[in-house]
């Protein structure tokens, strides 16, 4: 018991942070800069205007205690630098969870904008100014009427990028609505910021669902979708749509599970009832082993003997378990990384964790009801899936409030479907 309070101590400060500024030394200099915390990122600010460290969180929503050891896509040194800047005065604002950095100088002034629950920076400035880029991965810049990005380049671009790796780790990318003057040099970036033009800087994962989140996916030779990202963006329509039509993403990821499981019912209908018919054969399998306990060959002969008196497939229900689990595994990953911004009845965010455990506990009481269903008695199968959810309980209190969500009303209807199952089954002869 002690054990479970220090772990639910060690989780509840990932449950939310307040958008602030905070005064902190990041590089261990003596000189504090002004981080700017969010549930997403943290970026320090010195005084000159530069960025310093921009750290992507590992789990959203929680705070970074060591910023010396926390991801950072900074190489040793700043990630932004304006150059030729000045500033004499900076302000630092919250504004309805955005966060603004202002430098003023004798030039003019910089602004930097963090958008809520976003890892892209908006840039501007009301002179013309320009701002040095570097950050960890392989540069490319993609130039303007240019369908495939390059190695370097100068001229009008509509994009730099910075990736770790093809398709994982992080990046830091430069983009606009328009196209930009600036270039590419080794790994350093050069963007010319015109008056009043605004650029925008992304900072964090290198990923599918963030990219169509933040607008970068139909940026050409970014990110390239495979079969399984092309179902990706499929689920993420089916929850985009709903979304438009109710207002609601508590209600588009219902729509959306409901969705994935009519598609999944056959499937999940055969693997439940294999499973159903296996556990109302148990005691028959019991006397089988009883009486061929010193014979294996005789105890394998009964035994499919027996299932095929009964009519009953024992690999019936791993090939629908096969089948769905690549699609589940993509449902967590677009629901994981997507940023809803928006709550639920007692949830504030469904990109956080569930702040009370209230959607934990249920995913562990339907998991648990579904298997007392589908076990039929069979005590050890009941005491092995309850071992399970005590184990797997702890990542699901990490887990953002709406991939819990789905889970719930995925169990949910299938106790339903495993319900009426039961109900079907004709009952056991002698």
């Amino acid at each position: 018991m002690r054990q479970l309070l220090a772990l639910v101590a060690l989780l509840a400060p990932a449950l939310a942070l307040e958008a602030t500024f905070k005064d902190v030394d990041v590089n261990g200099d003596g000189t504090p800069e002004k981080v700017a915390v969010t549930n997403l990122m943290d970026l320090a600010f010195d005084q000159k205007g530069q960025i310093v460290g921009w750290y992507v969180k590992t789990y959203k929503g929680t705070g970074i205690g060591d910023y010396t050891r926390a991801p950072n896509l900074a190489e040793g040194s700043p990630v932004v630098t304006p150059e030729g800047f000045s500033p004499e005065k900076a302000e630092f604002l919250v504004e309805d969870g955005r966060l603004l950095a202002r430098f003023h100088g004798r030039e003019g002034t910089l602004t930097y904008r963090i958008e809520k629950g976003r890892y892209t920076l908006r840039v501007e400035a009301d002179f013309p100014l320009t701002l040095k880029l570097k950050a960890q991965g392989q540069p490319k810049v993609l130039l303007a009427g240019e369908k495939e990005p390059a190695p370097s380049g100068e001229g009008s671009l509509r994009y730099l990028a910075w990736q770790t790796k093809p398709k994982a780790g992080y990046a830091l990318v430069a983009f606009a609505e328009k196209p930009f003057l600036g270039k590419l040099v080794g790994r350093e970036g050069e963007v010319r910021l015109e008056r009043g033009k605004p650029l925008k800087l992304y900072g964090g994962q290198n990923e599918l669902v963030r990219f169509h989140v933040e607008g970068l996916l139909a940026l050409p030779g970014l990110f390239s979708p495979n079969i399984w990202g092309q179902l990706s963006l499929g689920l993420l329509w089916l929850m985009e749509t709903a979304f438009r039509y109710t207002g609601s993403w508590g209600l588009a990821i219902l729509f959306l599970t409901l969705v994935v499981r009519l598609l999944l019912w056959p499937l999940m209908h055969q693997q439940f009832k294999s499973m159903a018919e296996i556990q109302r054969l148990q005691p028959l399998i019991q006397k089988i082993n009883e009486k061929y306990k010193d014979d294996p060959n005789k105890r394998a002969e009964a035994t499919m003997k027996l299932y095929q008196e009964h009519k009953v497939n024992p690999a019936a229900g791993c090939l629908p378990l096969f089948i769905q689990m690549p699609i589940l595994f993509i449902l967590w990953k677009v629901i994981a990384n997507y940023e809803f911004g928006q709550g639920l009845l007692w949830i504030p965010d469904l990109a956080l964790p569930d702040p009370f455990y209230v959607l934990p506990a249920l995913y562990v009481a339907t998991t648990f009801l579904s298997t007392w269903l589908s076990a039929h008695g069979n005590k050890d199968l009941i005491r092995q899936s309850l071992f399970m959810n005590l184990i797997f309980i702890f990542l699901v209190l990490q887990f953002p409030a709406g991939v819990t969500l789905y889970w719930v009303l995925s169990n949910l209807i299938g106790v339903a479907q495993q319900w009426l199952i039961n109900r079907s089954l004709k009952p056991m002869g002698a």
